[in-house]
């Protein structure tokens, strides 16, 4: 599997000496640790920081998210004005790009859901500070269409304001998620 290097201006958050960090393992190409997300069989996110409210409405959406929340109950959680974005190839991939607002984040997670069957996602690291989350991991999913699995090493970058998540910036291999929907 090929190695990605995000680059973002999240990576001074791991430097920060306030900052949280969940212990995980190192990524691999097959990586396993705290906080493995097994969508199939159920999972296990909590993670825990001494009174983060931002940690506390990213877990209650991944808790959602688990439990097969439907797009509109998904988009809920979002900011009315919430900046959503997954970069990559949105001719060939539905589901991903720049959305802003509710009615655009719920039509990403329907098409995803229509298009994607999840099969894997760990959670190796968190990182929470203030607002703000950042989550490091490995995914593996299926393209319904034709069956074809896609595995990616990636990083969310959420902000939470007033209980609702207003910033959620998901990277992975856009490369990988294009070649297999294609």
């Amino acid at each position: 599997m090929k190695k990605l290097v995000l680059i973002s201006g999240l990576a001074i958050m791991a430097m920060a000496t306030s900052t949280t960090q969940v212990k995980g393992t190192p990524a691999t190409d097959e990586p396993a640790g705290i906080g493995e997300l097994n969508i199939a069989k159920g999972f296990n996110h909590q993670f825990k920081e001494r009174d983060s409210t931002a940690l506390k409405v990213v877990n209650e959406f991944f808790d959602s998210f688990k439990k097969g929340a439907t797009p509109d109950e998904l988009a809920a959680k979002f900011d009315v004005n919430a900046d959503y974005l997954i970069p990559g190839d949105t001719k060939h991939v539905s589901w991903i790009g720049h959305r802003i607002g509710r009615a655009a984040i719920k039509e990403s997670f329907r098409l995803l859901r229509e298009n994607i069957k999840p099969e894997k996602l760990i959670f190796t690291d968190i990182l929470a500070k203030g607002d703000r989350v950042v989550i490091l991991g490995y995914l593996e999913s299926r393209m319904k269409k034709n069956n074809k699995q896609m595995k990616s090493e990636f990083s969310i970058d959420i902000v939470v304001k007033n209980g609702l998540l207003t910033r959620y910036h998901l990277l992975e291999d856009s490369f990988e998620v294009s070649d297999k929907a294609k």
